[in-house]
C-alpha cells in the first residue's frame, strides 16, 4: 500500500461499515457471468458500492464525519469540495456542510454539446479537494481533475476518497497528486475473512487478485465444478 495512503483513524472502522452495510460485497460462488463489474472495466467476484451507506443514517453519518476530520488534517487550506459524478456528489456535499465550503461536482458528460462538464464552478481561484467514493483504476479522477483545470481557475489540492484500491494504475494515473483514502482493499478483505464472507483461501486468492487486477488469471484458481462454472 502506498505510504500514508490510507487514515488509520478510519480504516477499520469504514471497513466494518462497507461490508456490514453490503456495501462492499464478495461471493467466490458466483458464476463469471455474474461477476462485479468495475466502472473500470475489471470484473471480479467482488465489487463496492458506497451508495449502499446512504441507507443507513448512523454508518452514512460516521462516515461522513470521518471525511471531514481526513479532509481538515490533509488539507487543511482547501477552499472548495469538489464531488465526482455519480456516486462522489452525497460525500462532497456532506463533507462540504461540516467543512462550510463552497460545492461544485464534475459530470460525466457535459449537459449539453460543448458545454461545460463542472457544475456549479466559482470564477475566482482557490484550492479544490476532489470527492470520489472509490479509486480504482483513476481514469474518472483523472478526467475529473482535468476538466477542473480546464473549465475553472480552482487548482486541485487533492483527492479524497472512501476507498482506494492502491492499483498501479491509479498510481499512474494520479503521479504528483496527493491522494488520500478513509480505507483500502487489504482493510476490507480483513474484515470480510472476519464476518465469514471468505476463509483463508478465499483472503489468498482475493489478495493475488489485488496485486496485479488487470492481468490476473483466476483459471485454475478454484477447484474443478465446486465454485467457478466455464464462461
Amino acid at each position: 500500500m502506498s505510504p500514508r495512503l490510507v487514515d488509520a483513524r478510519f480504516a477499520r472502522q469504514v471497513a466494518g461499515y462497507l461490508v456490514d452495510c453490503g456495501a462492499f460485497a464478495v461471493d467466490l460462488g458466483l458464476p463469471r457471468s455474474a461477476w462485479f463489474r468495475w466502472k473500470s472495466g475489471i470484473t471480479a467476484p467482488c465489487g463496492c458500492d458506497c451508495r449502499r451507506l446512504n441507507a443507513f443514517p448512523e454508518q452514512r453519518r460516521l462516515t461522513a464525519d470521518a471525511l471531514a476530520a481526513a479532509v481538515r488534517d490533509a488539507f487543511p487550506g482547501a477552499d472548495y469540495v469538489v464531488g465526482v459524478a455519480q456516486a462522489g456528489i452525497p460525500w462532497a456535499t456532506s463533507l462540504a456542510e461540516r467543512l462550510s465550503l463552497p460545492l461544485a461536482y464534475v459530470r460525466t458528460q457535459p449537459r449539453a454539446a460543448g458545454g461545460p462538464r463542472v457544475e456549479c464552478a466559482p470564477r475566482g481561484r482557490g484550492r479544490a479537494v476532489v470527492v470520489e467514493d472509490v479509486v480504482a483504476s483513476g481514469a474518472s479522477t483523472r478526467a475529473a481533475i482535468q476538466a477542473i483545470g480546464a473549465e475553472t481557475g480552482l487548482s486541485v489540492a487533492g483527492v479524497q476518497s472512501i476507498a482506494n484500491w492502491d492499483f498501479p494504475e491509479a498510481r499512474t494515473a494520479l503521479a504528483g497528486r496527493r491522494v488520500r483514502a478513509l480505507t483500502s482493499y487489504p482493510y476490507l478483505l480483513n474484515h470480510a475473512r472476519g464476518a465469514g464472507l471468505i476463509d483463508d483461501a478465499g483472503l489468498a486468492l482475493l489478495t493475488g487478485f489485488y496485486h496485479d487486477p488487470r492481468n490476473y488469471t483466476w483459471d485454475g484458481c478454484f477447484p474443478a465444478n465446486e465454485h467457478l462454472p466455464a464462461d
